[in-house]
């Protein structure tokens, strides 16, 4: 609930965040799902059991879709990329048992590459497969489907693309739930294209929302820069904007619902009649076969020029970005220590008599007690490079799962800033 939409730190409560964000893109995406289901219904291609289990997968897959995203949203996740880049890769390389002179090896950059290229999909999978242990070792046993819907990008291991849909520290449970449900790992999961374009809906045009509420810009402006965006990409903005309409005064009621439903139209009938290239995962994002595909991306261009340029957003975009470096700064001195002290801080829980490492100790304190136990998990049999990386991602873990409002009152904290208590 505290943790950005398009604008951080909002004490608007009519603005979205990521909470009722999530929750408005799984409404649209059962929805989609109920109309695609009526269709194949129709065609005699699928049972209503069937269906109505799509529903509910589309909809879980809907509810995840962002849970892994750091504070600050993209600008948190260019933060922790960019630390790793500079820091985490001088910091590996003065850890490893054999140093080599001439830079990074491909066999340590391969295992830094999580970093060097992380990203909120991934982790959200790492999330609910990992990091809920204290049951059994399946994360929050969610079924193949679920997950497979809730990945964006199957791209992993050394298949780096677009975006990065899998860690290589989750790359065999991927596997093992693409074997389950029959499909080549690699390949986008039939659902995720329905995950995908509830996504794409609800983001652009609830942005645009919240511009609105948040007086971003009037009604005025905004049709006439729509309408400029429009006439570039060749479409019609009476379609969008009837005539007559000479202002907008409810953003989402006049403009948005009936768009978002038009959309479902279209994509029920597109998802049926190409059922075959959905199922085998060769088939393009669905916003762009849709007629109305052209309209959804003027939205998007409108949102990038004029929302999320909002000196507003930028200015708190630029203090989170330097909020999440600080945090990697500070928790990163547990990256400097010796393993044989990390382990002696986590397996006797406690400090060894001169150290030093009175203040690593303190840092050690505020980890999550939840991901130490995911990490003792697996570092006991680690090599020395591999425990190293394992230390790397507790922190990232820990780091990546503050809401924006907690990681400012850490910073804070560690800054001195402030010595208020902000909880665990």
């Amino acid at each position: 609930m505290h943790k950005a939409q398009a604008f951080s730190l909002e004490s608007n409560t009519s603005v979205r965040n990521r909470l009722t964000h999530s929750l408005e893109v799984a409404d649209v995406g059962r929805t989609l799902a109920r109309h695609m289901g009526k269709q194949l219904e129709a065609k005699g291609i699928a049972i209503p059991e069937i269906t109505e289990c799509m529903q509910s997968i589309v909809e879980n897959a809907c509810l995840l879709h962002d849970i892994g995203n750091p504070p600050f949203g993209h600008f948190g996740e260019q933060a922790i990329r960019n630390w790793f880049a500079t820091r985490g890769v001088e910091l590996f390389s003065g850890a490893r048992e054999r140093r080599l002179p001439l830079g990074l090896p491909d066999d340590a950059r391969d295992l830094l590459n999580d970093f060097l290229l992380f990203d909120g999909n991934p982790q959200g999978f790492r999330i609910v497969t990992r990091l809920h242990c204290d049951v059994d070792n399946f994360g929050l046993n969610l079924t193949a489907s679920s997950l497979l819907a809730s990945i964006k990008y199957p791209k992993y291991g050394s298949q780096f693309g677009k975006k990065l849909g899998v860690f290589s520290s989750e790359r065999k449970i991927y596997r093992d739930v693409c074997g389950l449900c029959g499909l080549e790992p690699g390949k986008r999961y039939f659902l995720a294209y329905v995950m995908e374009l509830a996504d794409d809906v609800c983001y652009c045009l609830s942005d645009i929302a919240d511009g609105f509420e948040k007086h971003v810009m009037a009604s005025r402006d905004f049709k006439h820069e729509f309408r400029k965006i429009c006439e570039a990409e060749g479409v019609d903005i009476t379609t969008v904007i009837p005539k007559g309409m000479e202002k907008i005064s409810n953003f989402g009621y006049e403009v948005a619902i009936r768009i978002t439903r038009r959309i479902i139209d279209e994509a029920a009938i597109q998802f049926a009649t190409n059922i075959e290239s959905y199922l085998d995962g060769t088939a393009k994002e669905m916003s762009e076969d849709l007629p109305t595909g052209k309209v959804l991306k003027c939205f998007k261009t409108f949102a990038r020029r004029f929302i999320y340029t909002d000196h507003e957003v930028q200015r708190i975009e630029i203090a989170g970005s330097r909020i999440v470096e600080g945090l990697l700064d500070h928790y990163g001195r547990l990256l400097e220590i010796p393993r044989s002290e990390f382990t002696h801080f986590v397996d006797r829980g406690e400090l060894r008599k001169h150290s030093g490492l009175d203040t690593e100790w303190r840092i050690f304190n505020q980890l999550s007690k939840r991901m130490l136990r995911v990490y003792e998990q697996s570092a006991d049999c680690a090599s020395h490079d591999e425990e190293w990386i394992m230390r790397a991602r507790l922190i990232v873990d820990y780091i990546s799962g503050l809401t924006d409002t907690h990681a400012l009152h850490v910073y804070q904290n560690f800054m001195g800033i402030s010595l208020g208590s902000h909880g665990r």
